[in-house]
């Protein structure tokens, strides 16, 4: 075997790294929503992520999606005081569950 030849993933520890930060990051994110809500609306969020100062949560409904989209005051004051002070929007969609 030739030593011209390199592992597959051998250029990837890099990108895959920054990929598994990116979704720590968003897990955490989704956790820190989930408990700055109360139940049931927090039972109903599918994942939280964020683009600029916009927080935005997909919901596993319409009707839950409405109900979370009402209480984005209170999500916006629960994360400020927990000292989460990135988001000064909140942005609430239908999201899908995984199978």
């Amino acid at each position: 075997m030739s030593d011209d030849f390199k592992p597959l993933g051998a250029d990837l520890g890099g990108v895959l790294s920054t990929l598994q930060k990116r979704v720590e990051a968003h897990q955490e994110l989704t956790t820190q929503v989930r408990a700055a809500l109360s139940p049931p609306e927090k039972d109903h969020v599918l994942s939280a992520s964020c683009r600029d100062d916009i927080l935005i949560v997909l919901a596993d409904s319409a009707a839950w999606s409405a109900r979370i989209h009402y209480r984005q005051g209170e999500l916006l004051q629960r994360l400020s005081a927990a000292g989460e002070t990135r988001f000064t929007k909140v942005k609430v969609a239908v999201g899908r569950q995984r199978l």
